[in-house]
């Protein structure tokens, strides 16, 4: 669409309001965060240039490593499971079957409560005192057996992954369900006349026009996961032995518990160029395959 002369002042008072935002919220605070990855803190009034020390000391930090391996073991598992369940869940509630929008409203509205509200749900439910899980164990004999998943650091991880699906899913069945509302009917029903039913009608069908949706929940949902903070603070702040503690916080401990402001600016950087990096490169193999 051609620009006229006559129109470039509107359009650039239409856009100024978005660059501004842009500008303030978004790009200074990221310039200010890669600023302050290169000082340190002596003291709380006092900063001095400490170049990449700051950055050698994340890199050689064990528990550093091990956020950013729970990190990404939370960002797969929740993606996997979120986006499996939410195509599921969102082409049975197209279907249109008896009741679908009354399992719509249901299956939405664990995404409307807070997270720091779901974090304390799940933490009841997991309680030995209070949970749910224990009289389920007694009722079969097993109640003096019973322990908190959210105190075995072998599975406080599997239990938040578990308690941040329940929350987030509602999402992704909403946009799987919109996406397969637009798709094409007539194509649909052309290739049920040939006999394409079942499996093959996903596989061949409907993901494939699916595709922009699908792209779109994926790479939603794996930003997303890199951010994920409330509702793990809430359920076991990073505990048991830091088997919980994510990128978000080991963050958080280190620059507002430690006051190692510049050490948490660099996991900030780090976190940044994690979700740029791995969307850069879910943009480019989804090209491909497009291209293909």
């Amino acid at each position: 669409m051609l620009v006229k002369k006559q129109d470039i002042g509107v359009l650039a008072l239409l856009v100024f309001p978005g660059l501004i935002y842009y500008l303030v919220l978004l790009l200074y605070p990221l310039g200010q965060g890669i600023i302050l990855s290169f000082y340190k803190w002596p003291t709380l009034t006092q900063k001095v240039f400490g170049g990449f020390s700051n950055y050698v000391e994340v890199f050689e930090s064990a528990l550093f490593w091990k956020s950013l391996r729970n990190s990404l073991i939370f960002m797969l598992a929740t993606t996997v499971l979120q986006v499996g369940l939410g195509y599921v869940l969102g082409y049975l509630v197209y279907l249109q079957l008896s009741g679908h929008r009354f399992f719509k409203t249901i299956f939405f509205m664990p995404n409307v409560l807070t997270s720091v509200a779901v974090g304390f749900v799940w933490g009841y439910i997991f309680s030995p005192s209070i949970g749910i899980l224990k009289p389920l164990m007694t009722a079969v004999g097993l109640g003096e057996y019973y322990i908190s998943p959210l105190a075995v650091p072998g599975l406080a991880l599997t239990a938040i992954i578990i308690a941040q699906v329940w929350n987030q899913v509602g999402i992704q069945i909403v946009l799987f369900n919109s996406g397969f509302m637009g798709l094409n009917e007539e194509v649909l029903e052309s290739a049920s006349l040939d006999g394409v039913s079942g499996i093959k009608m996903h596989t061949r069908m409907i993901i494939p026009l699916s595709l922009p949706i699908l792209k779109t929940v994926i790479i939603l949902q794996i930003v997303g996961s890199l951010r994920s903070f409330d509702l793990i603070w809430v359920m076991t702040m990073g505990g048991p032995n830091h088997a919980t503690e994510v990128l978000p916080l080991h963050l958080f401990v280190n620059a507002f518990s430690y006051f190692k402001l510049g050490y948490g600016s660099v996991i900030g950087v780090i976190i940044f160029i994690l979700a740029i990096g791995i969307t850069g490169l879910l943009r480019f193999l989804m090209r491909q395959d497009n291209m293909s």
